[in-house]
This record gives structure tokens, C-alpha cells and sequence, in this order.
């Protein structure tokens, strides 16, 4: 899945500082993905590559620009309400899973492309020199690009947004807005007692493998700071793999379970390890001790926050 070689493929890209932005002559210089790209007016139509992506693009006002929007592996309903009905009214790019071809999105013929890094690569949508020979400037979530990503590389994302559309002001206060949150948030469970979260990010195997979160990653740091403690967290990497007896033999206390795709897929694998001999009798399970969030939330979006608040009061009632 292409969550699981997330990680795999952006080690193989140019490592970089966080992205910068550089006004002169009045362009405005980018770095992303190893790439320099140079914005000397703001693009006048974008397609955003998932609704999470729209949705930043909505909360910095920019309704107008958006020509297109491709769902991924996401779920409108998981939109904040205060935005999802605009995010609901753009075209939708269709595609295998949520995912559109390179030929979709250039028959948008949009100037500019918001995704995730996973989008950018032959096996996805396209290469960003797939789109640089067509004309059109792309820009991919720094949370999707760097190993160990954090919330300052979700606000690196609206404040680079804001600069390449010249809404500098508005994601100022968007990002100061999810600071002041992530300080409440920290004050409520600083010096609690960590409690032990298995992550179920999807079945990978038929019902005997599944795919969690390692040591390393954004949704690692989203579990530490919603007061839990990962129960493979002394395994490298971001995406990995491991049995349902991997997962019995370290006994959660809680089970944070993502929910992709569409209604019924997180409650599908909550009634799975209710009914499967190799589960029903964990002591997380039988007292129905999960907490379900949207996979929208688990990367990086404005949902993000609201994911970490619901697995802290969840994990910390």
C-alpha cells in the first residue's frame, strides 16, 4: 500500500531543511522535495490530490482557485464541518482508489497541484518532472517527505501555502491558531502516565498481518502527544508489519483504529478482532477499549490536531 513504502520512498529524496520562502523581485522561492521552485505571481487555479489537501487550501480562503479535487483514500465526511461543504462542491478527479491519473489532472489545466509526496512518483499520479514538463509547479506535504516529521512541518505547509497564493496574514492565524491548541493539549497531559496504544492502520495480510506505526513518523509523535505510549515503539521505522501475536504478546491498553475509504471499514476491523480466536480475547478488545480516527486526520491536515485531541481524551478521560 502506498502508505506503507511512505517512508522507504522519501528517504530516496534530496534531505532538506524545513521549507523556506524567499521574496525578491517579487517572486516567491520555495523548497520542496529537493526541488527550488520560483512563484513570481500566485497561480491562478490548483488541484488539490485529497480532500485534507482542500481543505487547507479552503481554510486559507482560497475556494476560488481550487478547479479540482481528487478524494484519495479519504473520506468528506471526515472534513471539519466547517469546511466540508465547500471542499464537497469541486469536481472530483476519479481514479483507482481515490487516485488520479497524470492525464486527469492536466486535462484540469491547473497551473498548480497540492499532494502528498506519494503522489509525485510514476506509480502514483506523476512525477513532479512529469508536471514541470507540462507547464505546471507542484507541492508536496512536508509531512510525507521527511522521516521524522512533526506539527512544525504541518505549519511549514499553510505558511508556504500562504506565500505561493500571497495570503501570508490568514495562514499566520491558521498556525497560530494550532499552536495555541497543541500548548492546551500539552499542559492537559503533561507528567500523565503514558498509556499503551496499539495503532491499527490497516490488514495487510489476510487477517494475520496488519500494518502499524514504528519509532519514527507523524503519527508516532501524534500518538506520544496524545498521552499514549506505542507498543512498538522500539521498532525502526514509520509503516510497519507485524502479527496479531505481536501485538497480543505486548497487550494494549487501548486500540486506536484509522478509518479510510469509506462507512463500515473501521468498525469492519473492530467486529474483526472481535470475532478472530486470535484477538477476541485481548483484554483492550473485550472491554471495547478503541478509539477510532479518521485517516484523513493521521496525515498531515488541519485534522491533524483535532485526531491527537480525540486520542487524549480517549486515552485520558
Amino acid at each position: 500500500m502506498r502508505r506503507m513504502v511512505l517512508a522507504a520512498l522519501c528517504l530516496a529524496m534530496i534531505a532538506l531543511p524545513a521549507s523556506s520562502a524567499l521574496a525578491e523581485d517579487d517572486a516567491v522561492v520555495i523548497e520542496n522535495m529537493g526541488r527550488t521552485t520560483a512563484y513570481e505571481t500566485a497561480p491562478e487555479s490548483a488541484a488539490a490530490l485529497s480532500y485534507s489537501i482542500a481543505e487547507i487550501m479552503v481554510a486559507l480562503g482560497l475556494e476560488d482557485k481550487i478547479v479540482a479535487v481528487a478524494p484519495s483514500m479519504y473520506i468528506l465526511d471526515q472534513v471539519s464541518e466547517e469546511y466540508r461543504e465547500a471542499v464537497g462542491s469541486f469536481p472530483l478527479l476519479k481514479g483507482n482508489y481515490g487516485v488520479p491519473s497524470l492525464e486527469t489532472v492536466l486535462d484540469t489545466n491547473a497551473e498548480f497541484v497540492f499532494g502528498d509526496s506519494y503522489s509525485f512518483y510514476a506509480s502514483s499520479v506523476g512525477t513532479p518532472e512529469d508536471f514541470e514538463a507540462a507547464g505546471v509547479k507542484v507541492y508536496a506535504t512536508e509531512g510525507t517527505c521527511y522521516k521524522d516529521a512533526t506539527f512544525e512541518n504541518i505549519y511549514n505547509d499553510i505558511l508556504n501555502i500562504g506565500r505561493i497564493f500571497r495570503v501570508e496574514e490568514r495562514a499566520q492565524e491558521l498556525v497560530a491558531q494550532l499552536r495555541e491548541r497543541a500548548a492546551v493539549l500539552e499542559e492537559k497531559v503533561g507528567g500523565l502516565e503514558p498509556v499503551s496504544v496499539f495503532y491499527f492502520d490497516s490488514d495487510t495480510g489476510g487477517g494475520v498481518e496488519m500494518a502499524t506505526i514504528g519509532n519514527t513518523g507523524l503519527q508516532s509523535l501524534m500518538v506520544r502527544m496524545a498521552g499514549g505510549e506505542n507498543i512498538f515503539g522500539d521498532v525502526d521505522g514509520q509503516f510497519i508489519t507485524v502479527s496479531w501475536e505481536d501485538v497480543v504478546d505486548r497487550d494494549p491498553t487501548y486500540i486506536v483504529v484509522c478509518d479510510y475509504y469509506g462507512e463500515g471499514y473501521a468498525e469492519e476491523k473492530i467486529e474483526g478482532m472481535k470475532t478472530n480466536p486470535a484477538t477476541m480475547e485481548m483484554d483492550a478488545v473485550k472491554n471495547d477499549r478503541f478509539i477510532v480516527v479518521p485517516g484523513l486526520a493521521m496525515f498531515p491536515s488541519l485534522e491533524c490536531m483535532d485526531a491527537v485531541e480525540l486520542m487524549a481524551d480517549g486515552l485520558h478521560p
